[in-house]
Order: C-alpha cells, then sequence, then structure tokens
C-alpha cells in the first residue's frame, strides 16, 4: 500500500499542477474515449434518463446524455485539481449566492444537517462553503475499497478545515464536538441499502427508496436541515443557493424533510439534468422486492 500510495500521489502531484485550461483539453480527449470507445455504464445512463424524462425526446434524451459524459469528464479533472487550488481559486469559481443562511443558524449555535446532491462539482461544495460560513464543517463520505486512494481523497476533502467522516462514525464525530456549532454535508441522492431506514416516494417519475438518515440526525440533535443547489454556470465555474428547509426538525412529520430535500433535487435535476451522476444505479431497489425499514 505505501508504494501504491506515493505512486499515486506523485501522479496526482504533477497532474493538479497542470492549470484548469490543458486539463480541460484533456478532459475533452477523455469524453471521446470514455463515450465513443469505452461507453461507461452507457445503458445505465440511458435507462436512467428514459426513465426519468419520460416526455422528452429521443433527441433530447440524446442531447442531455452527451453533456453529461462531457461533464463527467470535466469534473474529473477538476476533482483532482482541488488538490492545488487556492482559497482564491474557490472564490473565484465558486460563488456561494446567500451565506447568510447558514451564519443565521451559526449565531444562535445551532448545528446543520445540509443536504446535497452530486449535481455539478460536489467535491468543491463543502470547500466553498468553509470559506464563507461559520459552522465548524465535516464531509461525510463512504470509503474507497483502494486505501491509498482513500487516504489521498480524504487528505483532499479537509483542505480548508473541512473534516472528511466515514458513515460509520458520522454519530460519535457528533457526539464528540457538539460544544460547537457544526455543519454535517451528506448526499442526498445516494441509494440505500435494503437494510436501511427508508421511505418510498416518487422521484423522476418513478418510486424511488430516499434514504431517512440525515432527517434522523436532524431530529437526534435538533439541527436546522439546508438544501444547496449547485449549479454550473460556464466551464470551471459555479454558484450555490442554499435553502433553509427547517430549523425545527422536531416540529416536522416522519417523512417530511426527507421528502423535502428531495423535490428540491428533483427541481435542480429538472433544470440542469446534464450535470447529475446518472451513471449511479439509482433505482437499484425496487418495492415490490425492497420493503421500507422505517417508522415514525
Amino acid at each position: 500500500m505505501r508504494l501504491s500510495y506515493w505512486l499515486q500521489k506523485l501522479g496526482i502531484a504533477v497532474f493538479s499542477s497542470l492549470p484548469l485550461t490543458v486539463l480541460y483539453v484533456l478532459a475533452d480527449f477523455l469524453f471521446l474515449i470514455n463515450y465513443y470507445l469505452v461507453g461507461y455504464r452507457k445503458k445505465v445512463v440511458r435507462n436512467n434518463l428514459q426513465k426519468s424524462f419520460p416526455n422528452r425526446s429521443a433527441s433530447e434524451l440524446l442531447h442531455i446524455e452527451k453533456d453529461f459524459y462531457r461533464y463527467l469528464s470535466d469534473q474529473l479533472v477538476e476533482t483532482f485539481k482541488t488538490f492545488r487550488m487556492s482559497e482564491r481559486d474557490f472564490g473565484k469559481r465558486v460563488e456561494v449566492l446567500n451565506p447568510e443562511v447558514m451564519n443565521a443558524i451559526a449565531d444562535r449555535a445551532q448545528h446543520v444537517v445540509h443536504l446535497l446532491g452530486h449535481h455539478a462539482n460536489w467535491e468543491w461544495y463543502a470547500k466553498a462553503l468553509a470559506l464563507r460560513t461559520r459552522h465548524w464543517l465535516f464531509f461525510v463520505y463512504k470509503p474507497l475499497n483502494n486505501k491509498g486512494f482513500n487516504t489521498l481523497m480524504k487528505q483532499m476533502r479537509e483542505r480548508f478545515g473541512v473534516k472528511a467522516v466515514a458513515m460509520k462514525d458520522v454519530f460519535r464525530t457528533i457526539d464528540a464536538h457538539l460544544d460547537r456549532p457544526h455543519a454535517s454535508f451528506f448526499g442526498g441522492d445516494q441509494s440505500p441499502m435494503a437494510h436501511n431506514r427508508f421511505i418510498w416516494m416518487p422521484f423522476m417519475h418513478q418510486p424511488t427508496a430516499v434514504y431517512l438518515g440525515a432527517e434522523d440526525i436532524a431530529k437526534k440533535y435538533n439541527a436546522a436541515v439546508v438544501f444547496g443547489k449547485m449549479r454550473r454556470v460556464k466551464r470551471g465555474y459555479y454558484t450555490i443557493e442554499l435553502q433553509l428547509i427547517t430549523d425545527t426538525p422536531n416540529e416536522t412529520a416522519f417523512g417530511e424533510i426527507t421528502q423535502a430535500h428531495t423535490r428540491l433535487l428533483e427541481e435542480l435535476l429538472e433544470e440542469q439534468p446534464q450535470y447529475w451522476l446518472w451513471s449511479h444505479k439509482r433505482w437499484k431497489l425496487q418495492p415490490d422486492k425492497h420493503p421500507a425499514h422505517a417508522t415514525a
């Protein structure tokens, strides 16, 4: 693992030292290879798009599909560039439109459960917020099987004071930091495991299993719930719009928070469909085979 780690670190150091203008040329080349030769999960992408946009024409779906694969290459090179980006770079490339939403919550020393989707460059998301908000931030992630690469990704995610926390350590980390207002970042569009707590609800014209973990955490710690819409403005430039779902989670009905953030994500996908992770097997659970494991 040690040799593999250092080789990967060297490769990333060389790659991330290149300017984004050069990396985008490489991304264009990667798109051609991936889309026309490799076809990474193309069947999954097409099936997801067809079921999610039943009212769109075949030509529209093909256009979204190609744009998705182009962006997938862009997102890859942008992620590796993150290792060498400065605070000034993030300030220039990611604009947080309304940081006062988070800062008002920090003023009353309330914790935040912060939800986002795998839309646009989610790896830039928490770092941009860290530079403009007053909460202590930690990013919840699923560890990679490659230990060396997982270590490098964790280092990248922890730039600018963000702490990367494995999913299994979430509650322990929160309990250890209750003395200061913190915001925990969750991907609200992950496909749950069959044994997880989830509910069934319509999402993108399909019955969808939606994980209840973020809602459970918000209610346990009386944390405000914020959803973030990250939009791509142009190549390498983004905006983040924050939307408060609730700051009184224990006054909400069972499933209300989960349904609210899922609806907000759906609105974003209707607006900018090409920037979501369509290669993800989001609908692998089916209601006829996997009953919901959740009670109020």
